[in-house]
């Protein structure tokens, strides 16, 4: 690897985990997911078509993991950058890859704690500016200072890693030739389960197992794959739901905000609402949370409402920089509320502060729970495994059409929320949160993502016995396909997904699991005992 490419790769993975060009949400959930990293970094060594193949492989496993509440499990972004950059460079398979990405990954969460916790320091600076009334700063705070800091900090370690841990990684792979190497992708193909059972922790309930076990058969038995599985479990599932007119009241009977566009306008409004989208957690820390990202996205708003005055400019920036935490979709909503109720106030409303903190204050959790469910939970493992599934056939194209059917859906859905929290209030959000049709949506996709759960199994999750009796140098059993195979085809995938499933709700770590799923299944294949 060169430097120049070294370099290359390290500038992705840092926008990978920045705000720029797509938010916060939207960077996170494109960029820094290895199916389209892997493919980034295959064009840079060359190799677009095995970048694709390595990176949607490494991507299996973090199906299941979110971000929420400030925390990141394990950092896809930095697995899929250097699991598949050391992978090319060291001639490893797709399931070797895995296996070399799981501790980049593990390495990535820390350093994300680290950026929580030293970014927190930079809140007393957003509040002495705030005091001073330094609107034009909130930008600056929020973003240029910290990601000045983030984008020389890891761009620095990201090419020093790549620059001279490839190296390391090509002698490495020479001297492991063999019994080693073979082990390492007995381990990469027993991990996805990992990446599935997390996936089934948030949709295993209710009639939704079933189809669970439904999808797991149509694979053993009829040879369907996953992305065929997909939409016919969309279409048994909107069956079973029964969507009716009467879902849609929710949206009918919203009432529209008679002062919109009175003291703002629609330019303001979408352009504080980009800053949130773009800049809601690029100040991400452990005090606040996005209580700064919000205050810099009111900024447009409080030009305009406050008419000029300094002192009503620093009452509104000290407002709506309190502790904040919410999805980011959804936090549009809460926004467009906030805007609304500001413009009131300019208008003569008798708004109190306290009315503001009540209101972010009761609608950021249940957005949250609603907002995190839909995007990371059903948006992202169901768009992904449709093109994990085609990347994995060496279609280069399928990360660029993933980002973009991703953020069409994203920022889609965010534009809707803004234009309901700013046309008809909290009240509203409350009622959609509360309708049926959100209670039936998240059904469906419980129902489509058990199924295509099962389906998965027999596609990603490999786990083969190489037990043989011999008599007279004559095959007389194997225990693969004569004891496993012939009960059910895939059964020891399925029994290790749902052992790590049950492992997880009784509270076990996820990492402790993946580290002794890790280290059984290289001793297993050291051994030789599984292929």
């Amino acid at each position: 690897m060169t430097a120049l490419q070294a370099l290359l790769i390290a500038i992705f993975y840092y926008i990978g985990t920045g705000p720029v060009p797509f938010g916060s949400m939207g960077n996170w959930a494109t960029i820094n997911r290895p199916l389209v990293m892997g493919w980034i970094v295959g064009i840079i060594l060359g190799d677009p078509v095995q970048g694709t193949i390595i990176g949607a492989t490494i991507n299996i496993i973090y199906l299941g993991f979110i971000s929420a509440g400030g925390t990141l499990p394990s950092d896809s972004g930095m697995a899929g950058t250097f699991g598949t950059a050391f992978a090319l460079v060291g001639g490893l398979d797709p399931n070797a890859a895995m296996a070399l990405a799981i501790p980049m990954g593990a390495l990535g969460s820390l350093l994300w704690v680290v950026t929580m916790t030293y970014q927190s320091f930079f809140v007393r600076l957003a509040d002495k500016w705030i005091e001073e009334g330094r609107d034009d700063l909130m930008i600056v705070i929020d973003y240029y200072l910290p990601h000045g800091i983030k984008a020389i900090a890891r761009i620095a370690y990201a090419f020093a890693g790549l620059y001279y841990g490839s190296s390391v990684i090509t002698r490495l792979v020479d001297m492991l030739q063999g019994p080693i190497l073979d082990a390492l992708s007995v381990m990469g193909g027993v991990l996805p389960a990992v990446g599935i059972a997390m996936m089934l922790t948030m949709i295993f309930n209710g009639k939704a197992r079933v189809f669970f076990f439904l999808g797991f058969l149509a694979t053993s038995y009829l040879g369907l794959g996953t992305i065929p599985a997909l939409f016919i479990f969309l279409c048994v599932g909107i069956l079973v739901v029964g969507f009716s007119a009467e879902d849609m009241d929710a949206f009918r009977n919203v009432q529209t905000n008679e002062t919109a566009f009175k003291v703002i306008t629609k330019k303001d409004l979408l352009h504080g609402w980009v800053r949130w989208e773009l800049f809601c957690e690029s100040l991400y820390n452990y005090e606040r949370m996005q209580g700064i990202g919000f205050v810099t996205a009111m900024v447009p708003i409080l030009r305009k409402t406050t008419g000029g005055d300094k002192q009503k400019m620093i009452d509104g920036l000290k407002l709506h920089s309190m502790f904040f935490n919410t999805d980011h979709d959804f936090g549009g909503a809460i926004y467009g509320v906030c805007a609304a109720m500001e413009e009131q106030k300019a208008l003569g409303a008798d708004i109190p502060d306290e009315a503001f903190i009540s209101l972010k204050a009761g609608l950021m959790g249940p957005c949250a729970g609603i907002g995190d469910t839909l995007s990371q939970v059903v948006l992202l493992p169901a768009v992904s495994v449709i093109f994990i599934n085609l990347a994995l056939q060496g279609a280069t194209w399928a990360p660029l059409a993933y980002t973009i059917i991703f953020l069409a859906i994203f920022y889609g859905v965010g534009y809707l929320y803004l234009m309901v929290g700013y046309k008809s209030g909290g009240e509203a959000i409350i009622r959609l949160i509360g309708s049926n049709l959100f209670h039936k949506a998240i059904e469906l996709a419980n129902i489509v993502g058990c199924g295509v759960a099962g389906a998965m199994i027999n596609n990603f999750v490999s786990f083969n016995w190489n037990v043989t009796m011999y008599e007279n140098e004559q095959v007389v059993f194997d225990l693969q396909n004569d004891l496993f195979d012939a009960l059910v085809p895939g059964l020891m995938p399925l029994l290790i997904t749902l052992g790590i499933y049950y492992a997880i709700k009784k509270g076990k770590s996820v990492t402790l699991i993946m580290v002794v799923l890790m280290v059984v299944s290289f001793i297993l294949g050291i051994l030789g005992l599984v292929r």
